[in-house]
């Protein structure tokens, strides 16, 4: 649910379908991140629609190894941008900072 905080009054809503872990906004562009239980997400402030869901793929994660997750996959609990918006990295409960270069194709 997004706020207008000088009018104290509620613009809209965006449905992230999972419990949300971490919020953060882009630097450079309208949009809002949301790590949650399952993918993050990347919304358009403006124009209030879902741009992506990045979901990593696991497998890739010790290249070589025979490690299996078991139990609970991994998620995201922390997002942050560069300072120019072009990368976005998230900090997973298995201990690895994922990067994704995020293009101005969205």
């Amino acid at each position: 649910m997004l706020w207008d905080l000088a009018e104290g009054k509620r613009l809209y809503s965006l449905d992230a379908g999972d419990i949300i872990h971490s919020l953060c906004f882009s630097p450079n562009r309208y949009w809002l991140c949301a790590a949650t239980q399952s993918s993050i997400k990347i919304w358009d402030l403006e124009s209030k629609s879902l741009v992506d869901t990045l979901v990593p793929d696991f497998e890739l994660v010790r290249p070589g190894s025979n490690t299996e997750f078991k139990g609970q996959t991994p998620y995201c609990v922390s997002l942050n941008w560069s300072a120019d918006g072009a990368t976005l990295y998230g900090g997973y409960t298995d201990g690895y900072i994922r990067v994704w270069s995020v293009g101005r194709t969205f």
